[in-house]
């Protein structure tokens, strides 16, 4: 009895052994016989190692984050891949490297000194650009936009400052519309040099049984200070374009040009003082003004000293 029950066992031994080599064996095959078109993808892991991330779900399934889909206690889970990834470093790679980091270096450094007595530094540097940069007094203003010239409605002939806003060139504007005298600018003791050109029109809209009638126009330059009044006609008398018109008169739809040129002493500002450009219209209302064209008018400010044009180049 004993015999026959250990020859029983035996067979369930045997039996369940050959259970498991086939089934290891049928799940090598199924590993081993797969589609020719996966191993071609599979071979990227063994060229690329194991940072490489297929977006194939016969490789290894992924979810949108790129991570492997596994489910815990699952039967159906993929064959997770595991390839080796070598590489061969040789010596004469590390070798390179460092040539290529020392091709124009020799340690340690050395100096020379050289003697030589015949030095010539005589440098002729150009540096116009430098000087102007640093011309405190050069300043170029414009109107930024087209306005009409005010009419005194008083009677009393009283004038209007103008726009002037728009800095084109030099040196900013610390009161809008108005050049201010800083330190640098009285303490180098130069006179100034106001030259302004104004373009200006005058537009009638008339009704039935109007009739039309002709505007003046006036120009001034202005100055105030902490020290001063304010002196709304401190330079009269502008040039016009137009030799006929005498007293700054200009007719329906005519366009006209004013200029002055004209030196102001160092003596005759102070520290904190500011000049402007005013204006006065006979006549401003709906059917009768005159306008000033913003881009055919500017102001510029230059050293008298320097022969110079309105842009403060040399002349």
């Amino acid at each position: 009895m004993a015999k026959r029950k250990n020859f029983k066992a035996n067979l369930v031994k045997q039996s369940v052994k050959q259970v498991v080599q086939k089934t290891v064996q049928q799940a090598v095959g199924r590993s081993v016989e797969k589609d020719p078109r996966i191993l071609e993808i599979q071979t990227k892991y063994q060229k690329n190692g194991l940072t490489f991330q297929s977006n194939n779900n016969n490789i290894i399934p992924r979810d949108q984050a790129g991570n492997i889909k596994l489910q815990e206690s699952a039967t159906d889970n993929p064959l997770l891949i595991i390839e080796p990834a070598s590489t061969r470093i040789l010596n004469k790679s590390v070798l390179k490297v460092i040539d290529t980091q020392f091709n124009y270096f020799k340690f340690p450094a050395t100096t020379r000194i050289v003697d030589t007595d015949d030095v010539d530094i005589d440098l002729d540097l150009d540096l116009t650009v430098e000087q102007e940069s640093e011309d405190v007094i050069y300043a170029r203003y414009k109107p930024s936009e087209n306005r009409k010239i005010l009419a005194d409605l008083t009677g009393q002939g009283i004038a209007s400052g103008i726009l002037m806003d728009e800095l084109e060139e030099g040196q900013i504007q610390k009161r809008t519309n108005l050049y201010y005298i800083t330190k640098q600018i009285k303490d180098s003791g130069v006179d100034l040099r106001f030259r302004v050109k104004i373009n200006f029109r005058y537009d009638e809209f008339l009704g039935p049984g109007d009739q039309s009638e002709n505007n003046t126009t006036y120009f001034y330059i202005s100055r105030n200070g902490p020290n001063k009044y304010l002196q709304r006609d401190y330079i009269q008398y502008f040039d016009f374009e137009d030799p006929f018109a005498g007293g700054g008169k200009i007719s329906m739809y005519q366009v006209q040009n004013s200029y002055k040129d004209v030196v102001i002493a160092n003596s005759e500002f102070e520290v904190g003082d500011t000049f402007g450009i005013t204006a006065l219209a006979g006549k401003n209302s709906e059917k009768r003004f005159s306008t000033i064209n913003a881009a055919q008018t500017y102001w510029s400010i230059t050293d008298a000293s320097k022969n110079v044009d309105e842009w403060n180049r040399e002349i």
